[in-house]
């Protein structure tokens, strides 16, 4: 059962200005986002999966309502979550919700171990992740390039190649046949 499928046939809204958010957008779907700043309503730093999720959740909403032209909004969460269970380690994990209105789909890209020096820092100091990165890498503005999977990869995976993943997951139930 072949099918094409034709992720440019919406208009999306994301619901942020993030550039690394917004390439992974354009890569997953041939198009160009409205790009819109909106609230997360949770953490700067999220610290579960379900805060993630829920973030995603809260900006694919509002963006989707502040852009009555686009059909889908999209909210693109970075967040950290604890493997209580087999690793005891903290992951970086990425998420995209997709809300057209009526129908909410969840994307999840890769989750990625994070060394723990980091999250001791991010829990003393009450700083991000990405407040970590910038001053390990020299740079300012990193989660709007390649970020922590970059620096912590020597560049083989970038923020919006994680992104890119959860979006096509997050979309793929709106444009397949197969979830009909």
């Amino acid at each position: 059962m072949e099918q094409a499928l034709d992720y440019h046939i919406f208009r999306y809204a994301l619901g942020t200005k993030n550039e690394a958010k917004r390439l992974a957008v354009q890569k997953a779907t041939g198009t160009e986002p409205f790009c819109i700043s909106v609230p997360s309503g949770v953490a700067a730093q999220p610290m579960s999966e379900e805060e993630t999720i829920t973030g995603a959740i809260n900006r694919a909403k509002a963006a989707r309502s502040q852009a009555p032209e686009a059909d889908i909004g999209l909210g693109l969460e970075g967040g950290l979550m604890y493997d209580e269970r087999f690793t005891k380690q903290w992951y970086l994990i990425s998420i995209c919700a997709a809300w057209n209105g009526s129908e909410l789909f969840i994307g999840k890209g890769l989750a990625f171990p994070i060394p723990n020096q980091a999250v001791h820092r991010i829990q003393q100091e009450q700083i991000e992740l990405s407040t970590i990165i910038d001053e390990w890498g020299k740079t300012v503005g990193s989660n709007h390039r390649g970020g922590a999977y970059s620096l912590l990869t020597d560049n083989r995976v970038r923020r919006s190649d994680v992104f890119c993943d959860a979006v096509i997951a997050a979309i793929t139930p709106f444009v397949s046949s197969l979830y009909k």
